[in-house]
């Protein structure tokens, strides 16, 4: 397994899959399958591709239990939700923290709890 990548982002798959990982905790690869949403059907040796491929890229571990591979996150979710908006930020925003803040108020997603949040978050860097 290498390190990952701080840069490197997971393609939709490969985050698909690691969902599952942080979900689980760890899971063999017919867990995982089991676990991915039934609408999109996949083979097990697709699962167990991606989940090798997450292996090498340095976002999963994995322990031989068995006759099974059991497979875990090594990179957490909040770790690489971070170095997704730092990605973000940098890319598409060009470090324009305040236009992404105004993309995220402007969002139709953004209820009065998460606005409430947004502000107390600010308010905390104030002071």
């Amino acid at each position: 397994m290498t390190s990952p990548n701080p840069d490197r982002l997971l393609t939709e798959a490969e985050l698909e899959h690691m969902r599952v990982l942080w979900t689980l905790g760890e899971g063999s690869v017919r867990a995982v399958l089991d676990a991915l949403p039934a609408e999109t059907p996949r083979a097990y040796t697709t699962v167990a591709t991606l989940l090798r491929i997450l292996e090498e890229k340095g976002f999963a571990g994995s322990e031989k239990v068995g006759r099974s591979l059991l497979y875990r996150p090594v990179v957490s979710r909040p770790a690489y939700q971070a170095r997704t908006v730092k990605r973000v930020l940098s890319d598409v925003f060009e470090g324009d923290a305040g236009a992404l803040m105004r993309q995220l108020v402007q969002a139709e997603a953004t209820d009065d709890l998460a606005l409430a949040e947004m502000r107390s978050l600010l308010d905390e860097l104030e002071d």
